[in-house]
C-alpha cells in the first residue's frame, strides 16, 4: 500500500510537472505572437509615415505632372502619358502596390469618359481638384503638419494591416504584406466620405 502511495504521489507529481511546462509554452507561445503582431503594426505604420514623408519630398516634383489637358475652348481631357508618369513616380516610392497604382488608371479612364460625356471646359476639372494621394484640397498644410501626425490606430490580420491616423483630417491606409514587406494598397480619407 505504502508503495501504491508512493507511485500515486509520483504520478501526481510528474502530471503537475508535465502542467506547468505545458502551461509556460504557452506562455512563450503567446508571447511570441503578440511580440510578433507588435512588430507587424510597428511596421505597418512605418510605412504610412514613410510614405507621407517620401510625399512630403516630392510634392512639388509630382504636382507639377498636368493630368488634364485644359487648352481653352475645348473640352477637358485625362493626359493619360502624364498620368504614366504621375503613377511611375509613385512607384518610385516603392511603399504602393501595382493594385493601387491600377485602381488610378481606372480612374483616369472614367474621368476621360466622364469629359467626354459632359464637355466640361471650365472650372476646375471634376474628380482632379483636389490631391489624388491625400484625397484632399488641404495637402500643402497637411503635410507641413507631419510632425503633428497622429497614429490612432493600427489592426493586423496575417498579410493584411490597417493603420488610421489624423493630419487634419482622419485617415485609413490599408496595407497588404507581400515578399515580407508592408505595401499602402487603399487610401481612404475619412472625413471626405
Amino acid at each position: 500500500m505504502i508503495k501504491g502511495l508512493i507511485l500515486s504521489a509520483l504520478l501526481a507529481l510528474s502530471a503537475a510537472g508535465y502542467q506547468v511546462e505545458t502551461i509556460r509554452k504557452s506562455a512563450e507561445n503567446r508571447t511570441s505572437a503578440v511580440s510578433a503582431i507588435a512588430k507587424d503594426s510597428a511596421a505597418a505604420a512605418r510605412t504610412v509615415v514613410n510614405l507621407l514623408n517620401w510625399y512630403k519630398n516630392h510634392i512639388d516634383s509630382v504636382s507639377r505632372i498636368v493630368l488634364v489637358d485644359q487648352k481653352p475652348g475645348k473640352t477637358y481631357s485625362v493626359n493619360f502619358k502624364n498620368g504614366e508618369k504621375y503613377l511611375g513616380y509613385l512607384r518610385s516610392s516603392h511603399l504602393l502596390t501595382d493594385t493601387f497604382l491600377n485602381e488610378w488608371r481606372i480612374y483616369f479612364r472614367e474621368r476621360h469618359q466622364g469629359f467626354l460625356l459632359t464637355q466640361q471646359k471650365e472650372g476646375p476639372p471634376t474628380g482632379f481638384e483636389y490631391d489624388l494621394v491625400l484625397l484632399s484640397q488641404e495637402v500643402g498644410l497637411q503635410l507641413k503638419s507631419l510632425k503633428k501626425l497622429k497614429i490612432t490606430g493600427v489592426k493586423v490580420q496575417k498579410d493584411r494591416a490597417s493603420v488610421e491616423f489624423d493630419l487634419l483630417e482622419s485617415y485609413e491606409f490599408r496595407l497588404i504584406r507581400k515578399n515580407g514587406v508592408w505595401l499602402i494598397n487603399e487610401i481612404l480619407n475619412l472625413s471626405a466620405e
